[in-house]
């Protein structure tokens, strides 16, 4: 499987963390773990498929994914290519009008919410394209195009960031201290305009710290105990959650975010 990065134009940056081809000349299964990020996918060729709690599905040609639990397997033809879009935290809240909490555990297509000769008319546009930075442009000009007045709330702002400064390690009463709103309200507003729970967030954050700061060396008791988890069955049942093994099954062969 070849994997091509690209940066979004500076104007998009803030709500683009980065665009992925993904191009598949062999099938290939692609297990996919929670991530922080709404994903927004264009297939290029092929026909592409999701596995996910023991059901098998076809992926819409053009959807967006939202916050997952657990992890997912994406499953790629022989000769299939993708591309996707890779909203930055408050990202999608800039280019759709739903309520992102909506798209949660979901993958919908674009069809349901913008008007489908919108979306065809894209999807034809994508096939003539000679080069990926013809792709590329391309898509830019239609987030453009779907790109809604809407500012995020300074609260939400400075809430993620508290949440990233302790890599998840933050309890939730934490959290809302120094800011002017209630915790429920918080709650309601976090879930609307990042698409999770507070709590979900946090634990996600919490898990890929475990993930990206683990070493052949580390003693998985310290990483728990680390990470902020008072036991090693509570640490273990949430990681298996999030990554479908559990912490020694994973790093013997452990998958990329």
């Amino acid at each position: 499987m070849k994997v091509d990065s690209f940066v979004p134009s500076e104007n998009l940056k803030p709500y683009v963390q980065k665009y992925l081809i993904i191009t598949a000349e062999e099938g290939i299964e692609n297990r996919i773990l929670p991530n922080p990020n709404l994903v927004l996918s264009f297939q290029l060729k092929g026909n592409l498929k999701s596995e996910e709690s023991n059901s098998l599905y076809d992926l819409p040609k053009v959807g967006l994914a939202g916050f997952r639990k657990c992890v997912r397997t994406i499953i790629y033809p022989k000769n299939s290519s993708a591309l996707l879009v890779l909203f930055s935290e408050v990202g999608a809240f800039t280019f759709f009008k739903e309520p992102i909490s909506e798209f949660y555990g979901k993958t919908v297509s674009l069809k349901d919410l913008f008007s489908e000769s919108m979306i065809n008319r894209i999807e034809e546009q994508l096939f003539v394209c000679k080069s990926n930075n013809e792709r590329i442009s391309l898509i830019e000009n239609f987030l453009y195009q779907i790109k809604k007045d809407r500012i995020i709330d300074p609260i939400i702002t400075k809430t993620l960031l508290k949440i990233k400064e302790t890599n998840g390690k933050i309890k939730i009463g934490d959290i809302r201290q120094g800011l002017p709103i209630s915790i429920d309200s918080l709650e309601k507003k976090f879930k609307a305009s990042i698409g999770t729970t507070l709590k979900h967030y946090s634990n996600l954050l919490r898990i890929r710290s475990v993930i990206s700061s683990h070493s052949q060396k580390t003693n998985l008791t310290d990483l728990a105990y680390d990470a902020g988890y008072f036991d090693q069955p509570h640490f273990n049942k949430e990681f298996k959650l999030f990554t479908g093994s559990t912490p020694k099954e994973y790093f013997k062969n452990p998958q990329n975010w």
